[in-house]
């Protein structure tokens, strides 16, 4: 009789969780997956943005340095093309200053020609990707066109005199192309220098 008594008083005294107490536990689980995910998410989103401006710093110190070595250490300075597509033998300022140009053309010191240049793409006709021509009939891109776009791109030129070095200024902006809803694979940089030609004039 006593197993029975004892029995029942377990059986009362062990009741279940209460619906409000399994809410509070879900709400709390919730709020923990909620923080957890953002965690998640904002490390995501960092590591991308950290590869995509990685990219884009590559890709545009690679193009200015190329462009800046050719440039400064070319046998001669062959003329610089506006984007009507007229080429001028010097650099001296046209009224109202240094204006922009399309395309920079140097002789180095194998005599091969080369044409640094804002090529205009057939798609969009704008001025972007940068290349470099030496008597081939395409164009060798310094940019990674499949994943950059280049925009604005033009050179400056600037010269005292006839009888001055010539100054060549590289400007150009890149922007990685969206792969993704994450603004942070919207990065843009800009990159510019100086270049003065030292066999100039």
């Amino acid at each position: 009789m006593k197993l029975i008594e004892n029995f029942k008083l377990k059986i009362e005294n062990s009741r279940g969780y209460t619906l409000i107490e399994l809410l509070a536990v879900m709400l709390v689980l919730t709020a923990v997956g909620t923080i957890i995910g953002a965690i998640f998410v904002s490390a995501l989103r960092g590591g991308n943005k950290s590869t995509t401006t990685n990219d884009i710093r590559q890709n545009g110190n690679y193009a200015i340095t190329q462009m800046s070595k050719m440039i400064a250490f070319a046998k001669s300075f062959n003329g610089i093309t506006d984007f009507d597509r007229v080429t001028h033998t010097n650099c001296v300022a046209p009224e109202g200053g240094a204006k922009p140009y399309a395309s920079v053309t140097i002789t180095s010191f194998d005599d091969g020609v080369t044409t640094f240049s804002c090529e205009k793409d057939p798609k969009t006709g704008t001025y972007g990707a940068l290349a470099s021509r030496s008597g081939a009939l395409q164009p060798i891109y310094l940019i990674d066109t499949n994943t950059i776009n280049v925009f604005p791109c033009n050179f400056t030129c600037t010269q005292a005199n006839l009888f001055s070095p010539i100054t060549i200024n590289i400007n150009m902006t890149l922007q990685k192309q969206v792969s993704s809803g994450f603004s942070e694979t919207q990065t843009v940089i800009p990159f510019n220098t100086s270049v003065t030609l030292r066999n100039s004039p």
